[in-house]
């Protein structure tokens, strides 16, 4: 957790208008873009209250240190991490066959390297509980990394995730750490709304090239 978020107190590399290295700054929500003072030392607050998500930021994989801009040094953007190869080995095997012992010792070997226990014996008794706890450790182990939403679109989840009914829905909200609303989606959503969300539009650029080549139903 503290690897992946901010959260009130928490400090950051600050970065100039220049994008230099400017000392560290501390976030403290609600109090964007003035000074505290932590232990005789006077940081300046971190600039983020226009986040969406509020109470918190994100920092998973950024250099947190002194020395350089925080998109230098040793951290680095994966290209595939092996929890991801791991969580996507045993989803696809659980599909197939249900709980294995290969498979539910790759979930484990996740949560170990985060000090999390091993899975309790109700989270693999079945293929929709173990299912349920590979969902949950993707949303854990993968979270800021630009997975989730392929995840939901691959399970056809995306009405469950939001909550969305279709027409009349008032929409879904992100609301921040004191209850504030940030963003809304799903507002008032059709049936076509949704199937958009789960299969792309062929570009009208590759129509063009091939004219037998025709568009995704939702599409249309």
């Amino acid at each position: 957790m503290k690897a992946t978020i901010l959260w009130d107190y928490e400090k950051i590399q600050a970065i100039s208008s220049e994008g230099t290295e400017d000392g560290m700054a501390v976030f403290i929500y609600k109090k964007n873009g003035s000074t505290e003072e932590i232990d005789g030392v006077t940081y300046n607050t971190y600039r983020v209250d226009g986040e969406p998500t509020g109470g918190y930021v994100f920092r998973k994989f950024l250099r947190n240190y002194s020395g350089g801009k925080r998109d230098e040094g040793d951290m680095y953007w994966p290209v595939i991490r092996l929890a991801d190869v791991f969580l996507m080995y045993a989803e696809a095997d659980n599909e197939v066959n249900g709980p294995q012992p290969k498979a539910i010792e790759l979930v484990n070997r996740v949560r170990y390297r985060a000090g999390l226990p091993a899975l309790a014996g109700d989270k693999t008794a079945d293929r929709d509980a173990f299912f349920a706890a590979i969902e949950q450790e993707r949303a854990v182990e993968l979270i800021g990394e630009g997975q989730r939403s392929f995840d939901l679109r691959r399970w056809r989840t995306i009405e469950k995730a939001f909550g969305v009914t279709g027409p009349g829905y008032a929409g879904y909200y992100c609301t921040d750490t004191y209850g504030g609303r940030k963003q809304q989606w799903y507002v008032n959503p059709t049936a076509r709304d949704i199937q958009r969300a789960y299969i792309f539009a062929i570009p009208q650029s590759e129509r063009d090239r091939n004219p037998n080549m025709s568009q995704n139903t939702p599409w249309l």
